[in-house]
């Protein structure tokens, strides 16, 4: 049972269906629809196709809450950024395009729509993280990149712990560390994750391998750099590599902390 269907809009505003003065009723957002692919009659694979679909939500409360529906749904339609909906731990990425007003008794704050939902990565994803925390007992040392690397590529010097991915597959990741430091690499299951450069205090570097790939500085007023030509792709080190099932070694310098987000996409949410 999901009591709470949440709409997420590309800049964080909300309305939360099944909470206060919202509802919702029929909807077949939880359903599942795979197109397939064939080559002589033989099934080869299954892709995901543009879904569209249809969300009944109820208010029970005042006009303005109807007006912010408009505003909240149509900020991302206008900016092409889809949203998100959220339910029992999990999101799918998509866009509320119409929202059919079939029954609105003014007085008594009665409101009933049919919203239309559509997206184009029908997928409900669940994320786990992991937060590798910075050691002070550690004496670090001996990465002197980029001159004889990749000979003293898995110096030992560093922290190391035991990661898990709980899903079932092989997760995508996103890898996240901040500054001060320089050429910040993360191991995981004998892969390496690295950037060489220098991360200053203030800064996060990015490296997305879920969605969009890409490699980046954020810094503090929230602009980012892209950092994609500084990613390290010698052998063993794979920038957008998938965490394998189970647990893992992760190895780091010990003097930054870092968040490993892994990502499951499912059919449901349940």
């Amino acid at each position: 049972m999901i009591d709470v269907i949440r709409y997420v809009n590309s800049i964080g505003e909300e309305i939360a269906f099944g909470d206060g003065c919202w509802h919702y009723g029929e909807t077949d957002i939880f359903d599942t629809s795979r197109a397939h692919r064939s080559i002589g009659g033989r099934i080869t694979g299954f892709e995901e196709d543009i879904r569209e679909m249809h969300l009944r939500v109820e208010l029970e409360g005042p006009e303005e809450e109807r007006k912010r529906l408009a505003d909240v749904t149509s900020y991302d339609v206008r900016t092409g950024r889809p949203g998100r909906l959220w339910a029992n731990g999990c999101s799918m990425s998509c866009w509320i395009p119409g929202i059919s007003s079939s029954d609105w008794h003014q007085l008594d704050g009665m409101y009933t729509a049919e919203l239309g939902v559509v997206s184009d990565d029908p997928v409900w994803v669940r994320a786990a993280s992991v937060t590798l925390e910075s050691r002070d007992d550690l004496v670090v040392g001996g990465l002197d990149h980029p001159h004889d690397y990749p000979h003293d590529y898995l110096y030992s010097s560093g922290a190391s712990v035991v990661l898990e991915n709980p899903f079932r597959l092989p997760a995508k990741c996103d890898i996240y560390i901040p500054g001060p430091c320089a050429d910040p690499y993360v191991i995981i299951a004998g892969n390496r994750y690295q950037v060489l450069g220098s991360i200053e205090r203030g800064q996060l570097l990015a490296i997305r391998g879920y969605g969009d790939r890409e490699i980046v500085v954020r810094h503090s007023d929230g602009t980012e750099r892209s950092l994609f030509d500084r990613r390290v792709t010698e052998d063993g080190a794979r920038p957008f590599a998938e965490i394998p099932v189970g647990r893992s070694v992760a190895s780091w310098s010990g003097s930054y902390n870092v968040e490993v987000v892994m990502y499951e996409e499912r059919c449901s949410p349940w």
